[in-house]
């Protein structure tokens, strides 16, 4: 079993990484929303300052009788094969496959981790990726999501990569890495398939810690070279397609989690158009794809939007997802 502690020297390794002043501004905002003096609900959500909206809805469904229902659901994880077509993906890396997962919350029920390991062993893939979201808290004790978390690694082929959430401190970084699972903090890295190279490149949180920096991750990859991106939500995408990254795959909104017949989500946790909420959309060149989440948030529950874990084949061609510009 790994150590799951953290030294002065992971520290001082993280600062370096992260920089500075996106390093200092992430400690500042953990410490201020552990005090309760800095809140990442916003809109409707707002009202989770004041009234215990997760119990409220666990309660309000057990009343109703759909309990059982939405449990089964947020247990049946089911595997999506997502075809990604970009006219740049070079001939080495078509039929690359690209395994996702995203938003785990693995402290949220304890059948989770062995559900998702089960899913995972029998999945062939070259690559894994999590995008975000390890924890369910946002400010309690990062440590059971942690211990899940180095539970669940071994059921994973290397090479394993991940980014941070809004759910995530950035503690969880240095025990998963020993563990094999290798962080993207604003960094970028080669991938190479028969003398061909690609890059896949991660930001951090950019919903409510905000020490996202695209413009570090772009210049850290040559020009020409065909570029994926790890970006926890997808509410960057603008920024994301103007600094010229081929592909952006996100999680952070569940899909809308508890949906309306046909998915439609009751709430939206961020500023995107409906098309970026969940599955492939593409905006101007690149092309995009939103996971509902292989976890849940809050309650156990899912309705009308079943979780996933998502199996990417990059294949060199024009896509035909729903664009987010309308065009």
């Amino acid at each position: 079993m790994h150590d799951s502690r953290i030294e002065v020297a992971d520290y001082v390794a993280l600062q370096e990484r992260l920089g500075d002043a996106l390093f200092r501004m992430r400690l500042t905002e953990q410490t201020l929303h552990v005090a309760a003096v800095s809140h990442q609900e916003s809109g409707f959500l707002f009202v989770e300052r004041f009234v215990k909206v997760d119990q409220l809805v666990r309660r309000a469904v057990k009343l109703s009788g759909c309990y059982p229902w939405g449990y089964r659901n947020f247990t049946a994880i089911r595997v999506v094969e997502h075809v990604l077509c970009h006219p740049r993906v070079p001939p080495a890396f078509d039929g690359f496959r690209l395994l996702q997962l995203s938003d785990l919350h693995l402290d949220l029920d304890p059948t989770l981790g062995p559900i998702i390991a089960a899913r995972v062993r029998d999945l062939r893939y070259d690559l894994a990726v999590i995008t975000g979201d390890f924890r369910n808290t946002t400010d309690k004790d990062h440590g059971p999501s942690v211990r899940e978390m180095l539970r669940l690694l071994p059921a994973f082929t290397q090479p394993v990569y991940g980014i941070l959430g809004n759910h995530d401190f950035i503690e969880i970084v240095p025990p998963l890495e020993r563990a094999g699972l290798r962080f993207l903090l604003n960094e970028a890295v080669p991938l190479e398939r028969r003398g061909t190279t690609i890059y896949l490149g991660g930001v951090d949180d950019p919903h409510f810690y905000k020490t996202h920096d695209l413009a570090r991750v772009r210049d850290a990859i040559p020009e020409e070279a065909f570029s994926i991106l790890l970006c926890h939500s997808p509410e960057v995408y603008r920024q994301a397609a103007s600094h010229g990254f081929d592909v952006m795959l996100s999680g952070h909104t569940h899909g809308g989690q508890l949906c309306l017949p046909g998915g439609v989500a009751i709430v939206k946790v961020c500023a995107v158009p409906r098309k970026l909420l969940a599955g492939a959309w593409s905006f101007r060149s690149m092309v995009g794809y939103t996971s509902v989440g292989t976890g849940s948030c809050g309650v156990p529950l899912r309705f009308f939007c079943p979780p996933e874990i998502t199996v990417h084949i990059l294949r060199r061609g024009r896509d035909g997802a729903p664009r987010a510009d309308g065009t």
